[in-house]
């Protein structure tokens, strides 16, 4: 059974995104966080978090222009099961960073990291008016270069020793994509 989709951004064939609201905050989003499985190759693995925090975080969102955040959400359940983002906006040489979260581990292989990918890409491209997205990840985080790949990134530059995972510290590669490239890639 089909639930209503509330506040559609960008639509998908198995997922949609929207802006965080309320209800995420009641669901698992916080815990997300905190999971050492999920938070492997994020900075933000250091610090516990709590709803609190996470609210805080939500509130923080609200007329932020320098990111955009917005909660992939799984369409036949209506279920949210990640978060997608661009941060670091600059508006003057009309760039950002991209990231992802998949949050649910039922859902964190396959065809939903992919499609939250190519709807925030389109997003930043065609409705932001974005030139290049920018990615950083560390060299053991095969998750990360393949999806990377997937879009065709290219690789910019590395970073040698700059981030630790596990105790040991490791290389990030940094990577872009341009709206030239992806709109040749994707006929539009």
């Amino acid at each position: 059974m089909e639930h209503r989709k509330k506040n559609v951004y960008a639509e998908g064939k198995h997922i949609y995104l929207r802006h965080p609201n309320k209800s995420d905050l009641e669901g698992r989003w916080y815990e997300w966080f905190s999971d050492p499985k999920i938070t492997k190759y994020l900075d933000s693995r250091y610090w516990p978090n709590s709803r609190e925090m996470q609210t805080a975080y939500f509130d923080s969102l609200q007329n932020d222009r320098s990111k955009l955040v917005l909660s992939i959400i799984e369409s036949n359940e209506n279920k949210h099961i990640g978060i997608v983002s661009l941060s670091n906006i600059n508006w003057v040489h009309r760039n950002a960073d991209i990231g992802i979260v998949i949050g649910e581990e039922d859902y964190s292989k396959g065809i939903y990291a992919t499609e939250a990918y190519s709807l925030i890409l389109k997003a930043a491209f065609h409705r932001l008016n974005l030139l290049n997205i920018k990615a950083g990840h560390r060299k053991s985080n095969k998750n990360s270069e393949a999806i990377l790949k997937l879009f065709q990134f290219e690789v910019g530059g590395v970073l040698k020793n700059m981030e630790q995972t596990d105790g040991i510290y490791e290389d990030v590669i940094v990577s872009y994509l341009s709206r030239e490239k992806w709109s040749k890639r994707n006929n539009s």
